[in-house]
C-alpha cells in the first residue's frame, strides 16, 4: 500500500510535429477521461519530462531534427522504461522491427481508428502502471536491505538458504542466541511479514539485480560514467 501510495500516476504525452494531429489526439483521448501533454519535438520532450516517470508515449517516428526512434534509444539508454506507441505515416516493415527492437510496444500507422487507439493507449497504461509499482516495490526493498549490517546480510543469505539459527551460528561462528537476535533484526528492517515474505522479497532483489546486470543498456551506462 505504501507503494501505491508514493508510486506517480502514469501519463500520457503526444510527441507529433503535425499540431493538428497532436490536438485530434488529446481531444480523443480527453473524451475518455485521459489527460494528455503535447510536444511537437523530441529535443522539447526531452527538455520536460522526467525520463523516469512511468508514462505512455504516443511518438512519431518522422520528426524535425531528433527522429523518433532516436528518442526511443536515447530513453532506454537513459534507463527510462515509458510504454511507448510509434506512430507513422509512411510505416514499412524494416521500420517496425527496429521501433519494436528498441522497445516500442505498439506501431500503428495513420491515418488510425479512434477506437483502436483509445484501446492501445488504455493497455499501455495500464502495462506502464504495473511496471512502475513493481520498480517501486524493489527500490523500497532494496532501501530496507541496504540498512543490513554485513553480519545481517550473512544471515539473511543463509535463511534464504533454509538455515535454522543453529547452523547459521555454527557457520558464522557465534552462538545461537546472537544468530537468533541478527535473524529478529532482519525481520524487522526487511519489514518481512514472515519466513517466506523474507525469501520471496530477497529472491526478487536478487532476480532484478542479476537483469540488471545483464542488461546491454544498465552495462552500457555503467560503463560510460
Amino acid at each position: 500500500m505504501q507503494c501505491e501510495a508514493r508510486m506517480p500516476k502514469p501519463r500520457v504525452y503526444v510527441v507529433d510535429d503535425d499540431p493538428r494531429l497532436r490536438e485530434s489526439m488529446a481531444v480523443l483521448l480527453s473524451t475518455a477521461g485521459i489527460a494528455a501533454t503535447e510536444f511537437a519535438s523530441a529535443e522539447e520532450f526531452l527538455a520536460a519530462v522526467r525520463p523516469d516517470h512511468p508514462a505512455c508515449v504516443l511518438l512519431d517516428v518522422r520528426l524535425p531534427g531528433m527522429s523518433g526512434l532516436d528518442l526511443l534509444q536515447a530513453l532506454g539508454e537513459a534507463g527510462s522504461v515509458p510504454t511507448v506507441v510509434m506512430i507513422t505515416g509512411h510505416g514499412d516493415v524494416p521500420m517496425a522491427v527496429s521501433a519494436m527492437r528498441a522497445g516500442a510496444t505498439h506501431f500503428i500507422e495513420k491515418p488510425f481508428d479512434p477506437d483502436m487507439l483509445l484501446t492501445i493507449v488504455e493497455e499501455a497504461l495500464g502495462r506502464a502502471a504495473k511496471v512502475a509499482e513493481a520498480q517501486a516495490q524493489t527500490n523500497d526493498i532494496a532501501a530496507r536491505y541496504a540498512l543490513l549490517t554485513v553480519r545481517e546480510q550473512q544471515v539473511l543469505d543463509l535463511l534464504v538458504e533454509g538455515r535454522p539459527s543453529k547452523l547459521i551460528a555454527y557457520e558464522l561462528g557465534i552462538s545461537t542466541r546472537t544468530a537468533e537476535h541478527h535473524r529478529s533484526a532482519v525481520m524487522k528492517k526487511m519489514a518481512a511479514r514472515s519466513l517466506s515474505h523474507l525469501v520471496r522479497m530477497t529472491l526478487d532483489l536478487r532476480r532484478s539485480s542479476a537483469e540488471a546486470a545483464t542488461d546491454p543498456v544498465v552495462n552500457h551506462r555503467m560503463g560510460s560514467s
